[in-house]
């Protein structure tokens, strides 16, 4: 199910808009660059969403990455309930949106980001 959308900014400065679906969602066969993240509405913040990152990755398709298996126990550890997919079919562009991202965010599950 859609939950709405969010802009997650690279190192870069490029903004990148994700669309945010719940852990049970079935996704068609496109390719995309992925944000696993603990979605959390905090009351006396106007209900917006916060999201804790927890895994960022690139896919070039979302069904086989996604539909027959649940997300790897170290990310349910982490709280991982959602689903953030930025949809792009160019295999360089999704690797480099995915390290700008890298570059940004510091996550629960990926490597060490490069210094």
């Amino acid at each position: 199910m859609k939950k709405g959308s969010i802009l997650f900014t690279g190192k870069s400065g490029q903004q990148y808009s994700f669309m945010v679906w719940s852990l049970d969602t079935q996704f068609n066969p496109m390719g995309g660059v992925y944000f696993v993240t603990e979605r959390r509405v905090i009351k006396g913040a106007h209900l917006r969403p916060r999201h804790n990152p927890i895994f960022i990755g690139q896919t070039d398709n979302l069904a086989s990455t996604f539909n027959a298996a649940s997300l790897p126990d170290r990310f349910m550890e982490f709280g991982a309930n959602c689903l953030c997919v930025h949809l792009h079919d160019d295999p360089d562009r999704r690797t480099h949106i995915e390290q700008d991202l890298l570059k940004a965010y510091s996550t629960d599950c990926n490597p060490s980001r490069p210094l």
